[in-house]
């Protein structure tokens, strides 16, 4: 009688399971989709004597509407080094950072991601087609090219490490966060009531909730294509001018975000920048006002730049369970 009512027992646990649906494997692009922060960097992959990269810091931003953000920096670029000291400050951005933003698209079969760079630093990124294989494992996700990329030292091979979204999101954090597209700046004059306006060559912004910004601000002007693989000291020059890229820790108040610079370009090191946040109606645009200062004359200016959003919520965090 026992051993009928174990059989049972077990019949029933085991009809419970076979009815629950079995979670699909997440696709690739789920896989990816996230904020990852940069753990390792190495060159010559699959040379004789690869090279790992001392003190790489960097973000990657990948989100489900096909939109990449990626920003590396390595070592401190005033300080001399075996392959820089004879570089100038505007050639040693060049070796020393690198990155993009634009659109991605993977092949699932071939485990390869190709992203189309559509704003950058450098001319030599700019507009090209740039392939990794790619694996994940856990939280880590190993990117490797696939050629030699414009001023890379041979092949290269990155770890990014996944970083959670922040716990308990706020209404007005979930509606900050996404890619957001540069549309124009205003720059006013609040003592004369004067403006002018500008535009940029492709910019973006991206906040992620993950508590990371990303921002590439290239200037409107077109950097001319480079004589040869590496910027001379005027062609450097010339592409750093007036380009405004970093990313850093982000922190949402109500009409406010904060930019925790971590790294970028700008020699000033780490930097806190405040701008208030007016969204609209819509959700699909917003105005990123600059904090009041003053001019050279003592003349109150401040800067305005309108976006509009390029990806959101639900492009950036994982579909809830059903």
């Amino acid at each position: 009688m026992r051993a009928r009512v174990s059989v049972w027992v077990l019949a029933a646990v085991l009809l419970t399971f076979a009815s629950r649906p079995v979670p699909a494997q997440p696709p690739a692009a789920a896989a990816l989709n996230g904020t990852w922060t940069l753990v390792s960097v190495e060159e010559n992959v699959g040379a004789e004597a690869s090279t790992r990269v001392p003190n790489p810091r960097g973000l990657l931003v990948l989100d489900g509407a096909g939109m990449i953000f990626e920003a590396v920096t390595r070592l401190d670029r005033t300080r001399p080094t075996e392959d820089n000291k004879s570089l100038t400050d505007a050639q040693r951005v060049f070796a020393t950072y690198s990155g993009f933003w634009g659109r991605y698209k993977l092949d699932r079969k071939a485990g390869t991601i190709t992203a189309r760079a559509e704003g950058a630093l450098s001319p030599a990124v700019m507009g090209r087609d740039l392939m990794r294989s790619f694996a994940v494992q856990g939280d880590r996700l190993t990117l490797t090219a696939s050629s030699i990329e414009p001023h890379q030292r041979g092949i290269t091979r990155w770890v990014w490490e996944r970083v959670p979204p922040v716990e308990n999101l706020s209404p007005g954090y979930r509606k900050v966060v996404g890619f957001w597209q540069h549309v124009v700046e205003k720059r006013v004059n609040l003592t004369l009531k004067t403006e002018s306006a500008t535009t940029r060559g492709p910019s973006v912004i991206v906040y992620t909730p993950s508590g990371y910004v990303g921002v590439y601000f290239p200037p409107v002007s077109a950097v001319k294509p480079f004589a040869g693989a590496e910027p001379t000291d005027a062609e450097a020059r010339d592409a750093v001018r007036g380009f405004v890229g970093y990313f850093g820790a982000l922190a949402v108040y109500p009409g406010q975000v904060f930019h925790h610079v971590l790294g970028g370009i700008s020699p000033q090191g780490p930097q806190t920048l405040k701008r208030f946040f007016d969204l609209a109606a819509s959700g699909d645009e917003v105005n990123l006002r600059f904090p009041v200062g003053r001019n050279q004359q003592g003349q109150e200016t401040t800067t305005l730049v309108t976006m509009k959003r390029l990806s959101g919520e639900r492009d950036m965090l994982p579909a809830p369970a059903p």
